[in-house]
This record gives C-alpha cells, structure tokens and sequence, in this order.
C-alpha cells in the first residue's frame, strides 16, 4: 500500500488518476505529478481532507470586482469538491487556477479560490486530470480587466 503522493497515467485516453499524501501541499502536489508526466495542459478535479486552507474569495465593492486578502484556516476540512484548469504562466511556469468548496466540522460550508503553498492534506486527497495535447493552455495579464486568466490555443505541435 502506498500512503505517498502517487499518478498513473493513461496516454491513450489522456487520464491521469493519483492521490497527494498527507502533509503535502495539495497544489504543489498535483504539479508535481503533472511534471512527471509531461502534462501542461488540462482539468483537474478532486476530493478528500486538508489540515489547513489558504484561498481567496471574490468580492465586490462599489461595483468594482476584487480578491479577498488571502485567508488562513488551521481547522480540518473535507475537500467536498475541488476543480481547477491547467496550463503554463507567461513565464513558462505550470499553473494551475483552483476552486473547492469545502466543510468544516461544524458542517459549514465555504470555498474559494486556492492559492499554492498553504493547503496541507489531512489525510489524503485522490485526484483526476483529464490532459490535452493539441491545446495549449496560457495565463496572460489582461490590461482592460487587470487580472490574469488562462487563454486556449490550437497547439502547433500537437
């Protein structure tokens, strides 16, 4: 039995399946699979538990959108449903851009955008990628929105 961070992956179907070990920051992680993997493009969805979160939430005020300053919870959580696209920064850099919605044990319900390095799995966290090889997938800076978001592209290689 294997308690690690563990893929395996279907090139035929483009399916990667795998979990992220306790301890492990659940983006950091996946990243670290998709590296393995050759993967730079795709969805991922997952579920399982967390010890603590680091995520921001949307907010609007005075008709102008925005990020929450990020939030820290050092309270247990089941990762009810966890979804997130996967491609490479302008820098060249694997991304991926994560929402989950999660419960706590007092059964409230919360989620929110997932920033890396601050969501440590509790237990473990089981994880599917669906992988593309003829689209590229880009995060670019938007200047008339003022926020990054992934861009798609036939990929010429693929």
């Amino acid at each position: 039995m294997n308690d690690r961070t563990h893929s395996v992956f279907d090139k035929e179907k483009g399916i990667l399946m795998g979990r992220v070990g306790a301890g492990e920051d659940l983006l950091t992680g996946i990243k670290n699979e998709l590296q393995k993997h050759g993967i730079t493009a795709g969805s991922v969805t997952c579920i399982g538990s967390l010890s603590q979160l680091s995520f921001v939430q949307f907010e609007y005020e005075n008709k102008t959108l925005s990020y929450s300053k990020p939030i820290e919870w050092d309270t247990p959580v089941e990762l009810l449903s966890g979804n997130g696209v996967i491609g490479v920064r302008e820098d060249g850099e694997l991304d991926i851009h994560f929402h989950g919605v999660f419960m706590d044990h007092k059964k409230s319900i919360s989620g929110g955008h997932f920033l890396e390095g601050g969501n440590i799995v509790a237990i473990t966290v089981e994880f599917t990628v669906l992988a593309t090889s003829a689209i590229q997938t880009k995060k670019e800076f938007n200047h008339s929105l003022g926020f990054s978001f992934f861009n798609f592209y036939e990929r010429e290689d693929g």
